[in-house]
């Protein structure tokens, strides 16, 4: 562990420590107050909601009371007064905006009436909410009963409810109803209902919003502890970096060697004791490095020049064989990179093709004299020897590690492959073949319609313009075709630049 890190990490130890006692006997002091307002505040709360619920639930007891002692219930057997009945009841439900419903039962659990026109005459059981007796005005027998059904949904309006806090019921047997979801860690406080006993409301408070005030006084302690800290760890480094600060210096600017590859750079450090002797050994062999790095990158240079002069010679080799002329694989080179510029390649991957795609006929080598250079055309057998010379190619130079000829060896195993499928050595389609080989195979047709061979005569360019249009997606990718009229011009220019010294 170095100096200035054992200074930093000490007063870090000092400071920290008083402040982390502090926060925890000031946060535990806060801590037991924000229980006590929090649990206060909700039983508040609970309080006002049951005595709202109660309210209600006596109102609607009251409100059933009397309509079970009104007059019309004395002749609840009379023709025509279930309606009215009925209707009453209508009105009653949505006086009160409740879901549920009222139904006047006989002895025999038959519905003489109810807010339910379609339960009328039909015998039912019903799971009563409220259950208040009619008796007889005459004979003070019970005649009827009058029940609600109160399903518990009827309470929810009376919960005001948040993603934080919620009221649910729960039931004498402990079953849960009206609980919008379940929190990790809650405080809870409960209070049974005085009209409904069985029905207990519970309000429920998510532990991390009610202790809220509680969490900002920490986040207080917190953000007082980490500006101490700060302040000291400020002062650790300031103290520490003033210590050692040509140590710091060495380290800085060998990183910035490191980063920028800069070996031109010095540290400076005017001291006489061994940091001083240090810093001048550490001066003597960046200086040793930078002459050393100029070497190796001039070396460099020079093998790659060298690969790049061997490529093209024997790109010119396997032309010459077939007796063409080594212009013929320059404009296939300055074809290619103007095709892959035009595509969307990078200027360092279209210069790099450039100098590889010289090597697409260099499996010709390994062609028979008799076959290459056969001035008609070729029998079946001729034609599949002289079709290997892809596949020749590339099993020359798929063995480097070099990226130039990996380039290389792929331009010269698809520069035969057509966009539909049909060419060869593997019969590949569409984006299956390599852009490189894509485009070195308009380059190569290109210049190979226009040239003198041993087996034709070069064609004039009204006729290649011709085939290459009808080739668009055949032979081409219709892509690198739209490419190749778009800039004509600049494709015919190429071709006279470089044009063979026999051509007029």
């Amino acid at each position: 562990m170095s100096f200035k890190l054992k200074t930093i990490l000490l007063f870090l130890g000092v400071s920290l420590i008083p402040y982390a006692l502090s926060m925890i006997l000031l946060g535990n002091s806060f801590r037991q107050e924000q229980y006590n307002a929090v649990t206060q505040e909700m039983n508040t709360q609970l309080s006002l909601t049951v005595e709202r619920i109660d309210q209600h639930l006596k109102t609607l007891q009251n409100d059933m009371t009397f309509i079970a002692k009104s007059e019309v219930m004395n002749d609840i057997y009379t023709q025509d007064l279930d309606r009215r009945i009925s209707t009453m009841l209508v009105l009653k439900k949505t006086d009160m905006n409740m879901t549920g419903n009222f139904y006047v039962i006989d002895p025999h659990n038959k519905i003489i009436a109810s807010s339910d026109f379609s339960a009328i005459s039909k015998i039912k059981s019903i799971n009563p909410f409220f259950v208040i007796p009619i008796h007889s005005a005459f004979t003070q027998e019970k005649i009827a009963e009058l029940i609600v059904t109160y399903p518990l949904e009827n309470f929810q309006p009376f919960f005001s409810n948040s993603p934080q806090r919620h009221y649910y019921l729960k039931q004498r047997d402990g079953t849960i109803a009206l609980r919008p979801n379940v929190f990790e860690e809650s405080l809870q406080v409960s209070h049974p209902l005085k009209h409904q006993p069985e029905l207990t409301i519970v309000l429920e408070e998510e532990k991390g919003f009610a202790y809220r005030l509680l969490y900002k006084y920490e986040q207080w302690f917190i953000a007082l502890l980490i500006a101490g800290a700060f302040f000291i760890a400020a002062a650790a480094y300031y103290i520490a970096t003033g210590l050692i600060r040509p140590v710091i210096a060495l380290s800085d600017t060998a990183k910035k060697i490191t980063r920028t590859q800069d070996y031109t750079q010095q540290v400076s450090v005017d001291r006489d004791d061994e940091i001083g002797q240090l810093s001048d050994a550490f001066n003597t062999m960046i200086g040793g490095m930078d002459k050393a790095l100029n070497e190796i990158t001039t070396l460099n240079r020079e093998i790659e020049d060298t690969q790049r002069e061997v490529v093209f010679t024997m790109g010119s080799i396997g032309e010459s064989r077939s007796k063409e002329t080594g212009n013929h694989v320059k404009r296939v080179a300055e074809y290619s990179k103007l095709l892959a510029l035009y595509y969307g390649l990078d200027k360092e991957e279209a210069e790099m093709l450039r100098q590889a795609s010289p090597m697409h006929d260099i499996g010709k080598v390994a062609i028979p004299d008799a076959v290459l250079n056969k001035p008609g055309r070729f029998d079946e057998e001729e034609r599949r020897i002289m079709d290997t010379h892809a596949e020749l190619g590339y099993e020359m130079l798929q063995h480097s590690n070099r990226p130039l000829l990996k380039m290389a060896a792929t331009v010269a195993y698809e520069h035969h492959e057509k966009y539909n499928g049909s060419g060869y050595p593997r019969g590949l389609s569409g984006e299956e073949i390599h852009i490189y080989g894509r485009i070195t195979a308009l380059a190569d047709v290109f210049d190979a319609l226009g040239s003198d061979r041993v087996y034709k005569k070069a064609w004039n360019d009204e006729r290649i313009f011709t085939l290459f249009k009808e080739e668009r997606g055949k032979h081409f990718d219709p892509k690198l075709i739209d490419i190749f009229f778009e800039h004509l011009d600049e494709f015919l220019a190429i071709r006279e630049t470089f044009k063979d010294t026999h051509e007029s």
